[in-house]
């Protein structure tokens, strides 16, 4: 399991607070980290020696699902050992190319590769402490805006506080696998 990408203690001080709940803030994070690796569809987190499935398209390329690619350790086709360089490269963007001709249709083409970065990119973890942050001040309160004069009182729909902002998405862009990322 990967390290968490922020601290309680890195939560406190976002959040400007004196004390913090270490265990209830640790929970708070993980729920960012789910959130933000739902909405990327990336795992984030260096992950080594990780095994996909794929399915020959009839094309010179196929996606590997996680980025960056950082190793490709073997590729199969059919069961057919693949030689880099000679049957096959790849690069850091998952593009897995077959050279001097296409994948086969429908056949099953298997890699085992590196993916994700050590240590998780500063903007993800700001990212991550923002959304823990709003989950950890909603969770004390529904309502999202108040007012005096003629009474006006409105309540959060979102009250988990972790629904990812545009702000929040447009920076996440560039990690992002897929048109939205472009």
């Amino acid at each position: 399991m990967a390290s968490p990408w922020a601290t309680p203690e890195e939560l406190r001080l976002h959040l400007r607070l004196a004390t913090i709940d270490a265990e209830q803030a640790a929970v708070k994070l993980a729920e960012a980290e789910r959130v933000i690796r739902g909405e990327l569809e990336q795992t984030i987190d260096a992950v080594a020696d990780d095994t996909t499935v794929l399915v020959g398209n009839g094309r010179r390329v196929l996606l590997l699902p996680e980025l960056p690619v950082t190793a490709v350790t073997s590729v199969t086709e059919d069961g057919t050992l693949l030689t880099e360089g000679t049957d096959y490269r790849a690069n850091r963007y998952g593009l897995l190319t077959r050279l001097g001709g296409c994948w086969p249709l429908d056949v099953d083409i298997t890699v085992v590769y590196d993916h994700g970065t050590d240590p998780v990119p500063a903007i993800i973890t700001q990212v991550c402490l923002q959304v823990a942050g709003r989950a950890w001040v909603r969770a004390t309160t529904a309502v999202a805006a108040e007012s005096l004069g003629d009474r006006s009182l409105t309540y959060d729909k979102d009250r988990s506080g972790q629904a990812l902002t545009d702000y929040e998405l447009r920076i996440l862009r560039p990690y992002m696998r897929g048109p939205a990322s472009r």
